[in-house]
């Protein structure tokens, strides 16, 4: 008997109003008006330098190495910090549950490949890979956008349907007829 487990969790995009914009941070030089006197603080808006803004790849990275130590929990936790789907709580819990089965159906994960990346504009980005369990694959596509300086994950989707990942249609779907 094939066991087949396929779950997945689809998530209300973020609007551009829901992010933050980062705290102001004062500058350390003092700022004086041409008659010598102090101007007053001026206030500059930090922004993250592109090499400081963690990318979705650390964030995946950093998912599967919680999966490979059977953290959960954690795993969920950290990835979707600071976004809306953590604000679904039954959602999470719900995709948690079913990761934990998967781990104890397909075996525990020994790792990740990555497979493919895709960009549609330069902030939105899905990343499909492959985990590495002990007795069978599963395909996990993360989907992330970047609407000012962070980049949010904003739809998660998993399942163990690899013969889509090969081009190959998937048995039981009705077949075009041929005349």
């Amino acid at each position: 008997m094939k066991r087949t487990l396929a779950f997945l969790i689809a998530l209300v995009p973020c609007t551009a109003g829901l992010s933050q914009a980062p705290a102001p941070v004062p500058d350390p030089k003092p700022v004086f008006r041409p008659n010598g006197e102090p101007a007053g603080p001026v206030v500059q808006t930090a922004i993250p330098a592109e090499s400081e803004v963690e990318g979705p790849e650390k964030i995946i990275a950093r998912f599967f190495s919680y999966l490979q130590r059977k953290e959960v929990e954690q795993a969920y936790d950290q990835l979707t910090r600071g976004t809306k789907i953590a604000e679904r709580a039954e959602d999470v819990k719900t995709l948690k549950a079913k990761t934990k089965e998967a781990i104890d159906v397909f075996g525990p994960i020994m790792g990740y490949d990555s497979v493919v990346t895709k960009y549609v504009g330069t902030r939105l980005v899905s990343y499909t890979g492959v985990s590495l369990g002990k007795e069978f694959p599963l395909r996990w596509r993360f989907y992330f956008y970047k609407p000012q300086d962070t980049w949010k994950l904003i739809d998660l989707r998993v399942d163990d349907r690899l013969a889509a990942m090969f081009d190959e249609p998937e048995e039981g779907r009705a077949r075009e007829e041929r005349p």
